[in-house]
């Protein structure tokens, strides 16, 4: 009985590191290629990627001024290739419930990353 109770205590503290690592891999998210961190994101994409930059620009979010950073996170300590739908619901929230209720998998099934327009227009 005791071998049978050693065992579980083995499984379940597997299970709890592995869902502790996976989850410090999400919060993380991929890394960032190697830059310039004396730049900021627009100065570097605005010649790295520049039709990024301007769809970005001539966004809602590029009118405003909204940083890279809230959807894509800091870059050193934190990156995110693609915005997530709860860096989104951090500004939009009221959005975020209604669209739980939907068949959607994504903000980004129905909004382009970067221009935000409705449909991917």
């Amino acid at each position: 009985m005791k071998k049978f109770y050693l065992a579980l205590l083995i499984i379940i503290a597997a299970v709890v590191v592995s869902y502790g690592f996976i989850g410090a891999q999400q919060s993380q998210g991929d890394k960032h290629p190697d830059v310039d961190w004396t730049l900021s994101c627009q100065e570097c994409h605005s010649e790295m990627t520049p039709e990024v930059y301007k769809d970005w620009e001539l966004s809602k979010h590029g009118d405003v001024d909204f940083g890279c950073y809230i959807c894509h996170g800091d870059g050193q300590e934190v990156f995110y290739p693609k915005g997530t739908d709860e860096r989104c619901g951090g500004c939009h929230a009221a959005q975020l419930v209604e669209f739980e209720k939907t068949k959607f998998n994504s903000c980004y099934d129905c909004h382009n990353g970067h221009t935000l327009k409705f449909h991917n227009e």
